[in-house]
């Protein structure tokens, strides 16, 4: 077969640029240590990458909102924390101002401390995280949630939402809690009913907080029917005696449902019978005329607990009557703190879970990431010593086809003549 001088030109010079630009692939391959440098050379990896790119930019996002989810869970649970310890600062001084030898100026400066306690509450109430969020607001936490009014009272501005943070495609997690359900919601006393002293009363007797002994028929009486209890006292010294009447509203049946004498530390049962729902003890003596009021119990939260506290410190007379009133309240308070513990161990219990699951989800988006990373990089990445190697033939194959272009274009037939 005859080749002409153009086709041989132009073979050898197809052939040379073929390998110079399977040299340039590999030198771009060994530059950027992808694989794909055209997406026409690969498009089913070019496909399969950006699938993959996608799915690692979603995770991604679902690991910073755990970042930050397990942050704000964490600032939640050291506040709430926080306000255990001051609720425990609280008892304590409760207790000590629960006896007779306390004085008219360590009662004033009481009463000065849990105005502090007040306001500490509230800024714990009141924090925010580090951009600015409120924590307790429920989903309003761009606006303060609770503002402590000039007389006393406490408003709350948030809702009774939470935040919600997505940590993967199906699930969310919340980030924030309600404050009126932390801080306002518990019950006063017991968490079941109340014991109220009558601002007459002159003796020293206290009552409660008492117990339950039948819940539901508790509530039954107490909640759904609204009924209410009298225990009235008459005589003095061993002839005291105790009346126990009914009623609603405030309003009491002239009839006695029981009576007898009274013994200093009995236990009344409620109603009088058998099989009483919950029973109330009597310390103390009660003068002629004293009076007691069970009731169900209303909700008072934190803030009202720490201010009826405060409120039962401010009357500095030490007169029977008074320190017996004042006992009275403090051991309301007492009973009422308890319940706010509770509500707030609830809580923490369940920031716990949340937290916990929060990072269950971190430790599985982190795994996956770093599958679909390696995956990633098995279908992207070069094996340099194999490129290298391909490389170093491609450069001799191209220079042995240069250096023998050279060659056979010299030859010429009129040489060997």
């Amino acid at each position: 077969m005859r080749i002409s001088t153009p086709q041989f030109y132009g073979s050898s010079l197809t052939g040379i640029l073929n390998q110079q630009n399977t040299l340039n692939t590999l030198s771009q391959q060994l530059a950027t240590g992808s694989r794909i440098v055209n997406p026409s050379d690969a498009p089913v990896a070019v496909a399969q990458n950006a699938a993959l790119n996608g799915q690692i930019e979603r995770l991604g996002t679902y690991t910073q909102n755990a970042q930050y989810a397990q942050g704000a869970l964490q600032l939640e649970s050291k506040t709430l924390q926080s306000v255990g310890t001051l609720i425990d600062q609280v008892r304590q001084l409760a207790v000590q101002m629960n006896n007779a030898t306390v004085n008219a100026q360590d009662l004033r400066n009481a009463a000065a401390a849990m105005k502090g306690y007040v306001e500490q509450l509230a800024q714990y109430a009141n924090t925010q995280d580090g951009q600015g969020n409120y924590i307790f607001a429920g989903s309003k936490s761009d606006a303060m949630p609770f503002v402590l009014e000039a007389d006393g009272r406490v408003r709350y501005l948030g809702d009774g939402g939470q935040n919600q943070l997505a940590l993967g495609p199906s699930l969310s997690a919340a980030i924030s809690d309600a404050g009126d359900g932390i801080f306002l919601s518990a019950r006063a006393a017991n968490g079941q009913f109340t014991v109220s002293s009558n601002p007459a009363n002159s003796g020293s007797a206290t009552a409660g907080p008492g117990t339950v002994n039948d819940r539901a028929l508790a509530d039954q009486l107490l909640l759904v029917n609204g009924t209410q209890y009298q225990i009235s006292f008459s005589g003095s010294g061993s002839g005291t005696t105790y009346t126990i009447t009914s009623g609603t509203g405030g309003v009491f049946s002239p009839t006695p449902m029981a009576s007898g004498s009274y013994t200093e530390g009995m236990s009344l049962g409620l109603p009088p019978g058998g099989s009483p729902a919950i029973t109330v003890p009597i310390l103390g003596t009660p003068a002629n005329g004293d009076q007691f009021t069970v009731q169900a119990a209303s909700p008072q939260g934190l803030f009202e607990t720490f201010q009826s506290l405060a409120a039962a410190l401010t009357a500095t007379d030490t007169s029977p009557g008074t320190n017996a009133r004042r006992a009275q309240a403090i051991s309301n308070a007492l009973a009422s703190l308890d319940q706010n513990q509770t509500r707030l161990l609830d809580t923490q219990a369940t920031i716990g879970a949340r937290l916990q699951q929060v990072q269950a989800v971190q430790a599985q988006n982190t795994s996956l990431t770093v599958r679909l990373q390696t995956e990633q990089s098995e279908l992207t990445q070069i094996n340099y010593p194999e490129v290298i190697t391909r490389y170093q033939q491609s450069l001799t194959a191209l220079q042995a086809a240069q250096k023998a272009f050279m060659q056979l274009q010299g030859m010429n037939l009129f040489q060997y003549l």
